[in-house]
Formats: structure tokens, C-alpha cells, sequence
């Protein structure tokens, strides 16, 4: 029996231990997970592998993975709302026992706690030029966080996006663990003369990160998304990569999308009716996937549980969104959240002199020439006109 027991660890625990990450058991709302994953791996680990689960259902996320030197590395935004999630990583190409397999692993941790002071994005880099960074503040205030790359210097927050610029043309290809305030930021800096490695960042994003609805069934519905550049560069010749048997996407490519751009896309389903659709829509260039769409539709016979789903089913960090102050306005439509109206574009200051002057100037005006008119009246009713008397007549004289 012992013998038995004996046989059953020593299969176990290899199999347990081939594949771990450094991942800790709890994190703030809103933070972002920079994680290694470590192990024997003998095939890439692609965006496709990857999914974030709340208890059984998929959740929209904003990640990427990523090999770096030798190691890969991944990092993704967490949700706001507090609760147990796991992190799974389908089809790994690695060794048990000495002998090749593909295994799935699956790791569990928790949101907890109050909100992150602050998050980064993205959670790495790899350039051969200058990059940028942006951090953003969830406080009311300004904070200094401390940098070292490529030297020791301080950064203060604002409330908001901050985006920090880092000089790395002159810095020695090689791969750097920068901090970042609380972050460690895994930076590959690459020789511009290298093919082995790209030597620009693309980077885009899907909006909202997921599409989760039920819906009546045998009724012909599309879903619309954004795909929006959030580099400095063109991009071109993107497509989607998808389960055709269950989904289309129109149009189904992007020839050319210039900077600080979006272009938006309609999403049908091929069945109408039947079990839970669940899948993913990638976007790629080349072989390289750019962003993900999570997409978790489900089919009723009732028209109140299907209304019932209308109502927002993300929080404004799962859109990859912000709030907007009361005295800004979003570049795009407003979306309604889970936790108020978000913003999935810019927040811009409204300009006075074209927005709101006109309607004071208008205002003083107005009031102005009541003041008037209750003025004339006034004094037409407090001075009335008076008949002009007329000549005295002569005196009368009695006759002696």
C-alpha cells in the first residue's frame, strides 16, 4: 500500500509542479497582474491560450503574453468588482516526467480589498526606440512614485491617464526588470539592426473587451464593437481570426487604420437558437494577435429575462474606459457601466467661449431688458399725467 501511495506522489507532484507562475495569491481592484510563467515550454504561448474566468464564466480582460528573452511573461487588467478568479493557460506544449505533453494549468487568485492607488499599461515592452507608458491614477490627488530606468528619477501622478515618455535609443539591447512606482516592468530593448526580434510595438484595442448578453431566441441580432489604434504608427492588413461556425464579422478586415483612430465593426451570429454561444475574436496582424474580443451569448423564450440583460453587464475597467469630470466631455459615445457612464475615448475640457458664453451673454441680455421694462412701467405709474389748470378768472365784484 505504501509502495502504491509512493508511486501516485511521484506522478503527481511532477505533474503538479512542470508549469507554475509568479502569481500572488491576491490583488487590489483595478491592479494589473505582471506575472512570469515558468516551466519547460517547448511551443509559443499565444493570446488564443489564454482565458480569465469568474467562477465558470469567461470574463473580459485586457492581456497579452509574451516571450522575452527566454522566459514569457504576461500581464493583464484587473476587474474592479472584488471576487475569486482563475487564470487558465490551454494547451502547453511542456515535459512530465522527461516526456513531452500538452497539459492545461490553471491557477486561482482573488480581487480584493480597496481599489489600486494606480495601474500600468501595458505590463511590458519590447522597442529598439523611445517608448511610453501610461500609468493611471485612480486617486484625488497627486502621487510621486520613484522610476529606474533607464536612470533613478521620480514621476508624480495626476489624477487620470499619465503618460511617462522613457528614452531607450541610447540604452544597451538587453533585457531590463525596470520598476515603475509598484510595478516591475519587464523591458527588452532590441538592436535596431536585429530581424530576429520586432523592433516596433503595434498596439490596439478592442471595445468594449467582451459582449455578454441573453437574447431571445430565432431572433436575428448584431453586436457592435470598436477597434481603435492606439499607436503612432498606421496600421494595415488586419484581420479577424474567429469560429467561423458560430460567428461573422463585417467588414472582415482592416486595410489601413491611421493613428488615434477607430473603426467599427458588426458582429451576427450564425445560430440563433439552442446552447450558450462562447468564444473569441482575435485580432491579428501577420501572426502576431493585437487584441481580443470575449463574446458569451445565451438564448431565452422570456422577453423580461431577455430585457433584463439590456442592462449594463461591465464595470467601466472592463471596457477599458474612464470617467470623464463634469466638466469634460467624452471624444466618443458615453457607455452606461455597471458603475456609471464611462468613457471608451478621450475626456476633453469643454471650451467655454464655444459651448456656454452665449448662453450667459443670452442671460444678461435677457435680464437686462426686464429691468427695462419694469422700469418704464414703474415710472409711468408712479408719475401720472396731470391736467394743465386753467386761467384764473377776474375777480367778482358785488355793485354797491
Amino acid at each position: 500500500m505504501r509502495g502504491i501511495l509512493l508511486l501516485i506522489l511521484a506522478l503527481i507532484i511532477p505533474l503538479a509542479s512542470s508549469i507554475s507562475t509568479t502569481m500572488l495569491p491576491a490583488y487590489q481592484p483595478s491592479d494589473t497582474m505582471i506575472i512570469e510563467i515558468q516551466g519547460n515550454i517547448l511551443e509559443p504561448i499565444t493570446p488564443q491560450d489564454i482565458v480569465f474566468k469568474r467562477a465558470h464564466v469567461a470574463i473580459a480582460v485586457d492581456y497579452d503574453v509574451k516571450r522575452i528573452g527566454d522566459k514569457y511573461y504576461l500581464y493583464a487588467q484587473l476587474p474592479i468588482n472584488p471576487n475569486n478568479y482563475t487564470l487558465f493557460i490551454n494547451d502547453i506544449d511542456t515535459t512530465v516526467n522527461g516526456q513531452a505533453q500538452v497539459i492545461d494549468y490553471n491557477q486561482t487568485f482573488q480581487v480584493i480589498g480597496n481599489t489600486s492607488e494606480y495601474s500600468i499599461n501595458p505590463g511590458f515592452i519590447v522597442t529598439d526606440k523611445d517608448f511610453t507608458l501610461t500609468v493611471t491614477s485612480y486617486l484625488d490627488q497627486p502621487l510621486p512614485i520613484n522610476l529606474n530606468f533607464p536612470s533613478e528619477s521620480s514621476f508624480t501622478l495626476q489624477p487620470g491617464n499619465n503618460p511617462i515618455l522613457f528614452r531607450a535609443i541610447s540604452i544597451e539591447a538587453g533585457l531590463y526588470l525596470a520598476a515603475v512606482g509598484k510595478y516591475i516592468v519587464p523591458i527588452q530593448i532590441t538592436s535596431a539592426q536585429s530581424n530576429s526580434t520586432p523592433s516596433q510595438i503595434t498596439s490596439a484595442s478592442i471595445s468594449p473587451l467582451g459582449i455578454r448578453q441573453i437574447i431571445l431566441a430565432n431572433q436575428n441580432k448584431t453586436f457592435e464593437f470598436r477597434v481603435t489604434n492606439l499607436g503612432s504608427t498606421q496600421l494595415e492588413n488586419l484581420y479577424f481570426s474567429f469560429d467561423e461556425t458560430l460567428f461573422s464579422v463585417y467588414p472582415p478586415v482592416i486595410n489601413t487604420l491611421a493613428p488615434n483612430s477607430s473603426q467599427q465593426f458588426n458582429l451576427s451570429l450564425k445560430r440563433t437558437s439552442g446552447q450558450l454561444i462562447s468564444g473569441k475574436i482575435f485580432l491579428a496582424q501577420g501572426s502576431k494577435t493585437l487584441a481580443n474580443l470575449t463574446v458569451d451569448i445565451s438564448f431565452t423564450d422570456n422577453q423580461s429575462i431577455a430585457n433584463a440583460s439590456t442592462t449594463p453587464q461591465y464595470y467601466c475597467s472592463e471596457l477599458s474606459g474612464k470617467f470623464c469630470a463634469a466638466t469634460e466631455t467624452c471624444s466618443t459615445v458615453f457607455i452606461q457601466s455597471l458603475d456609471g457612464s464611462c468613457c471608451t475615448g478621450e475626456c476633453q475640457t469643454n471650451d467655454p467661449s464655444s459651448s456656454s458664453n452665449w448662453i450667459v451673454y443670452s442671460g444678461i441680455i435677457l435680464v437686462l431688458v426686464i429691468l427695462f421694462v419694469v422700469y418704464m412701467s414703474y415710472k409711468k405709474s408712479k408719475f401720472p399725467k396731470m391736467n394743465k389748470p386753467s386761467p384764473l378768472s377776474p375777480p367778482f365784484r358785488t355793485p354797491a
